[in-house]
């Protein structure tokens, strides 16, 4: 890559960043202790800014320094990325839950006993929306808390269902021993994978 093309692209990425954020250039000068006529000098191509600059520049707006050297669609901000991927978890636990209260409420119309396990049923498909979610988009203590989740959600359900099927049995309560010793081998994966991801850290 040729020094003018370099210059131009984080021209316009600082341009474009410095725009989204809503700042003039002398506010951003401000923020950065340095002149506004520095800022314009970057944002025309005129000049590069050095490599600290261009650090507390990521930082302000939340993105890796290497955003400025790619051309394309900007960056989402790490905040607003995590925003918006809970708020896309929370919407679509919610439908969970919505759904089942409108069979709730049919259940209950058409007078069909136990209506109300339809919240509970809804409990380990929240956690499989959760585990995947966190798969996607988080790190190693949200996918455990959300295998966990269910797993124990699995259980409970199980559970209810062999209590209202009239089969009271005392082997009923080793479906949460069972639970309790997928907790540990769930623990222990996860325990390895972070362990595993410093020890990857630690290589590079």
């Amino acid at each position: 890559m040729e020094d003018e093309q370099v210059r131009r692209i984080v021209a316009q990425r600082l341009t474009a960043y410095r725009k989204r954020a809503n700042m003039t250039q002398a506010e951003l000068a401000e923020k950065i202790n340095y002149s506004d006529k520095s800022v314009s000098k970057w944002e025309r191509g005129d000049g590069l800014p050095d490599l600290l600059v261009l650090c507390r520049l990521a930082e302000l707006y939340e993105i890796p320094v290497d955003e400025f050297l790619h051309e394309g669609t900007l960056k989402r901000p790490a905040g607003e990325q995590r925003r918006r991927h809970w708020l896309i978890s929370l919407l679509s636990i919610g439908l969970v839950y919505l759904i089942a209260a409108v069979t709730f409420y049919i259940l209950t119309v058409l007078n069909v006993p136990y209506a109300w396990m339809c919240f509970v049923c809804a409990l380990p498909i929240s956690a499989i929306l959760a585990v995947v979610f966190s798969h996607v988009w988080s790190g190693t203590l949200l996918r455990c808390l959300s295998v966990s989740a269910l797993v124990w959600s699995i259980a409970a359900v199980i559970y209810l269902f062999l209590i209202l099927l009239a089969r009271p049995m005392t082997g009923n309560y080793l479906l949460f021993a069972l639970a309790g010793g997928m907790q540990v081998l769930v623990l222990l994966w996860y325990l390895l994978q972070h362990y595993r991801k410093k020890s990857t850290q630690k290589g590079e």
